[in-house]
């Protein structure tokens, strides 16, 4: 059997397995929320993320200091923690925008959830293109990142950060022409119970052109790139609640 964590009732139930986006692995994680109540019966399941990224603003040693800016966004299965810690965890199939400036009077931090329609990437990760408005009806419920089988992959931004709102954003991505593959694979067992995952990232780096409307004129940048992530799992058996008594 072969699922696909698309339907938005199977999101829900794997709530508690977003944490894998702050802290821990896949499997550990996936294996805590079954031992919990889960409902991720055994079986085989699998998700995709695509995502581009981009820093404006990286001046030369010596230079004067000048306003950035750093934009992430990802496709895919997104986790949002609320902030402070209150509340549960949400995670929803959705475009997440991440977005922070830096600059010498400080800066400011925002998360938000755009159309689907607004970021298309090619099949071969050497073109993309991010055309948005960010407003605070499109505000993240929370602390926004991707869910992949790996930690810390992305800038955590924290909703309603201070941005100056409304952000308009004009962006297009051009590979570089060499895509990176890096592999990771990671299992837990304990008595009867088992998972089993991997994950493969592909990744190209680029260089990103457009517009920020907060920004002054158009702007060209090398630190930039896309990529997409696949994470496959396989569980089986049933946890025992005493395999995560520690």
């Amino acid at each position: 059997m072969r699922n696909q964590i698309r339907p938005v009732p199977l999101l829900r139930r794997f709530a508690l397995v977003v944490s894998i986006a702050f802290c821990g692995s896949l499997a550990l994680a996936v294996a805590a929320f079954a031992a919990g109540g889960g409902k991720l019966t055994p079986g085989e399941y699998a998700f995709t993320s695509t995502s581009a990224s981009a820093t404006v603003g990286i001046g030369k040693p010596g230079a004067p200091a000048t306003q950035g800016f750093n934009v992430y966004v990802n496709r895919g299965l997104n986790s949002f923690q609320p902030e402070e810690g209150n509340g549960a965890n949400a995670v929803s199939n959705s475009t997440m925008v991440n977005v922070d400036t830096f600059g010498p009077t400080g800066g400011a931090y925002g998360c938000f959830v755009i159309d689907p329609s607004e970021f298309t990437v090619s099949r071969n990760l050497q073109s993309a293109s991010l055309h948005t408005t960010l407003t605070a009806a499109k505000a993240c419920p929370g602390v926004g990142a991707p869910v992949t089988g790996k930690t810390d992959v992305a800038p955590k931004a924290i909703a309603g950060g201070g941005l100056p709102l409304p952000i308009k954003l004009d962006l297009t991505w051009k590979g570089f022409g060499v895509t990176s593959i890096s592999r990771d694979r990671s299992s837990f067992e304990c008595l009867d119970y088992s998972t089993q995952s991997t994950y493969v990232s592909h990744s190209s780096g680029a260089i990103a052109t457009g517009t920020v409307s907060i920004l002054s004129g158009p702007f060209k940048s090398d630190a930039a790139g896309v990529s997409t992530t696949d994470s496959h799992l396989q569980i089986s058996g049933t946890p025992n609640p005493a395999c995560f008594s520690f």
